[in-house]
């Protein structure tokens, strides 16, 4: 009688995770077309979004360059543009902080990007930079937080699902940086900072080559990129095989994943629909 008595509350959980992925039905991610389960209400984790991104902009210095806010502003233009049909109700905003060293950017639901000064003085070209602000779209096109926001009112009472908070795409490098996770706040660090796992980085790294290439930026740059981050981690003697915490993957699993798509990116990139770019970042 006991024994039957413990697993109930277990059965009504399951039952009750059970009869929401029913009711809601799954998303269709862009480019991979991987079904996604999304319990969450868009227009609420927008907004919860755009209340973080606005505690960012408060607590990191805004960057004056000119320079780099103009090629920020290119690059995320012409990306949005591509991405409009997989994110319809985005409101862009593309913000460069003040931040040498960092080599990092992030993206939250709702369209909002932010892109560290340091991140764009180590990339060579245009075509790098846009590797990795298409991969921070990728997360937002793949409603990378909705899916974590709903695993999480899976595994949680109904009542404290509420808790879990909205969260944010950071490390894109696979760099832990502590400034980005600081800038939140402490209430949400540790929500920035394990914000997605694995294989949605992966994923993201798929749909980003496909946006940048169609976006008219050359694929063949993003590679290119995690070459040298690679290089420039490995010689300040940082991990190269594991990146920031676990849950992201390394270089090396990076890079292979990416020759392997290179096939289908360069096809769309060979095509031309949009006018290519090759500029230099000085």
């Amino acid at each position: 009688m006991s024994s039957r008595l413990s697993f109930a509350p277990v059965a009504a959980l399951c039952a009750a995770a059970f009869l929401l992925l029913t009711s809601t039905g799954c998303q269709e991610v862009p480019v991979t077309g991987r079904s996604a389960v999304s319990l969450v209400d868009d227009k609420d984790i927008t907004e919860k979004a755009l209340v973080e991104f606005e505690q960012i902009k408060s607590m990191q210095r805004l960057s004056r360059n000119p320079a780099q806010m103009r090629i920020v502003h290119q690059i995320g233009s012409r990306l949005s543009r591509t991405v409009f049909w997989d994110v319809p109700h985005a409101e862009w905003e593309f913000v460069v902080f003040e931040a040498p060293g960092v080599l990092n950017a992030f993206a939250m639901p709702g369209g909002k990007v932010g892109v560290f000064s340091g991140l764009i003085d180590f990339c060579e070209n245009e075509d790098q930079l846009a590797s990795v602000l298409a991969h921070e779209i990728a997360h937002v096109a793949a409603r990378h937080t909705h899916e974590k926001y709903s695993q999480g009112m899976l595994l949680k009472p109904l009542g404290t699902a509420a808790s879990i908070g909205v969260g944010m795409s950071t490390g894109s490098t696979g760099i832990y940086l502590p400034s980005v996770g600081s800038a939140v706040g402490s209430g949400a660090t540790s929500l920035t900072q394990s914000a997605f796992d694995r294989g949605k980085e992966l994923e993201a790294d798929h749909i980003g080559l496909i946006y940048m290439a169609k976006a008219g930026y050359d694929p063949r740059e993003s590679l290119r990129l995690l070459q040298r981050m690679e290089e420039h981690i490995a010689s300040q003697g940082g991990p190269t095989s594991n990146g920031w915490f676990a849950n992201h993957p390394g270089f090396p699993e990076r890079q292979i994943q990416i020759n392997e798509r290179m096939p289908e990116a360069m096809a769309i990139y060979e095509k031309g629909e949009t006018q290519q770019t090759h500029t230099v970042i000085e």
